[in-house]
């Protein structure tokens, strides 16, 4: 009786089995007849057939038009926009000191052996985009800072040498120039970075760890805008915030700085500049600066070579709840004016301290990064429109930026690189100086013998060695006097502390 059961079910097992073959042949069979469809993903019901299809073996056929279901928005912006792209190459030399180990090292160095100096050539790679047919470039300053050669390589794989036009690290925006005769290269067209979108399209095209170099199509990665507005200070020792980024998780990588992040309409919207990694690798945090920032200070850049620095000579406060109250102001946020520069525009415009800073140019004033983006790109001679709250009443003042001082005192450079300027009562009281003897670095020149010492823009120069510095004049006589290879104790102030830096010229 079981042995029956069991050959049952063994028969059932089996017919099945056979039944399920001829199904699956017979289905098998049916789609034979029918030719398979792709849906596009849009609202139009269009069908491609199998026989539209290109197999990879029929090398024949290789070259048959793409279809328009794959030449989409972000196909066709990356043809636009990827000839215009172009690689950087750029040799620098780096200066370094190698000092003598232990306790008190600074000190032995300077009364005994002295440090010893090295030079070593170095090479990076950045990316840059074209951005008129004479072969200017839009790049990162990061990118050519210190740049003694630099060398371009088109989409095409020509290469020309790159002259630098003019730059600023704090934007960390610079300007380049092909050196050539050509005045029909592609550029790209600059598109309005304040209209971005987050989850819009973005697209990022440049030259990641240097692949450019070996194949001259540039590399196009995709993503969203993750964000906009974003204020970020990429490094815990680093001075520099960068405001009002562009955030983007589509994969930026070395060697992409400087180059350009698109919308889907081919349009430049961005300039990649860095990335949040763990492993030198993209992790989908990436940033560029919105190309509205830059639009306003490229004509500096290519005109003069710097970014002319505007100033008002406001000094804010934020109001806080207790200060508001103390005032009697409804307003429980926002800067009230503290002081103001003797000369300066806003002394001159009528401002007064006390008056409460509400709009500029009809944009809200909540915090001081607010006003700072406000002075950062406001222009020289331009008109600053400034609605303040004086008492109970509501005004409007009209602002004219005018050029930072510091660009109008008398001024010496060194032959090690340093640029140094009086200290003027006008400059004492922007910067906070209570005395107003030696001299303050106005620039360190790149690749300079300065540039090792640690020296900075802003720091104030008070002795050198025994020999007290009051003016221009006195640091002029005295460093004219030193011979180079000796050894110098600078004693300088930076941000209201004295430091001793010793040095050899």
């Amino acid at each position: 009786m079981r042995n029956t059961q069991i050959l049952g079910i063994i028969a059932v097992v089996i017919i099945g089995a056979l039944l399920g073959s001829v199904s699956t042949l017979g289905i098998i069979k049916l789609l034979s007849k029918t030719e398979p469809t792709l849906q596009i993903a849009d609202d139009k019901d269009t069908h491609q057939t199998a026989e539209k299809i290109i197999p990879v073996s029929d090398k024949q056929n290789l070259n048959v038009e793409i279809t328009s279901s794959r030449r989409n928005a972000i196909v066709e912006a990356a043809e636009k926009v990827g000839p215009a792209v172009v690689s950087i190459f750029v040799t620098q030399t780096h200066i370094y000191q190698q000092t003598n180990p232990g306790f008190g090292a600074d000190f032995w160095n300077f009364f005994f052996l002295g440090p010893r100096e090295y030079r070593r050539q170095v090479h990076s790679l950045g990316s840059g985009i074209i951005i008129n047919p004479e072969g200017y470039i839009l790049t990162n300053d990061h990118v050519v800072r210190g740049a003694e050669e630099i060398t371009i390589t088109l989409t095409n794989g020509e290469q020309y040498n790159g002259m630098l036009i003019g730059s600023d690290e704090s934007f960390d925006l610079a300007v380049l120039k092909l050196v050539s005769d050509k005045r029909d290269l592609p550029y790209a067209i600059m598109g309005n970075s304040d209209e971005l979108i987050t989850g819009e399209w973005a697209i990022a095209i440049g030259n990641p760890f240097g692949y450019l170099l070996d194949d001259t199509k540039p590399t196009v990665t995709v993503g969203v805008i993750s964000a906009v507005n974003r204020d970020i200070k990429p490094g815990a020792r680093q001075k520099q915030v960068y405001r009002n980024m562009i955030q983007t998780d589509a994969a930026i990588n070395p060697g992409n700085s400087g180059g350009p992040l698109v919308n889907a309409n081919g349009e430049v919207v961005g300039i990649n500049t860095f990335i949040f990694t763990s492993s030198q690798g993209s992790e989908g945090i990436g940033f560029a600066i919105p190309i509205n920032r830059a639009k306003v200070i490229i004509g500096d850049l290519i005109s003069t070579g710097e970014v002319t620095r505007s100033w008002v000579g406001l000094k804010l406060q934020r109001i806080t709840p207790v200060l508001a109250q103390s005032l009697g102001l409804n307003k429980k946020s926002g800067l009230i004016v503290a002081s103001i520069d003797d000369m300066s525009p806003a002394k001159k415009s009528g401002v007064k301290p006390g008056d409460v800073l509400l709009k500029v140019n009809d944009e809200e004033i909540s915090n001081s990064s607010d006003w700072e983006e406000v002075i950062t790109y406001a222009r020289v001679g331009s008109t600053l429109t400034v609605t303040i709250l004086r008492d109970k009443d509501t005004l409007n003042i009209n602002l004219t930026p005018e050029e930072l001082p510091i660009k109008n005192a008398p001024s010496y450079t060194d032959r090690f690189g340093l640029n140094v300027v009086t200290i003027t009562k006008q400059l004492a009281g922007i910067y906070g100086i209570r005395d107003n003897r030696g001299v303050m670095i106005a620039d360190v020149k790149e690749n300079s013998l300065a540039s090792s010492w640690g020296l900075q823009e802003g720091d104030i120069i008070r002795r050198i060695n025994r020999t007290s510095i009051k003016d221009i004049n006195d640091y002029k006589k005295t460093i004219e006097n030193i011979h180079s290879g000796y050894k110098v104790l600078f004693i300088i102030e930076r941000q209201g502390e004295l430091y001793y830096l010793p040095v050899v010229l």
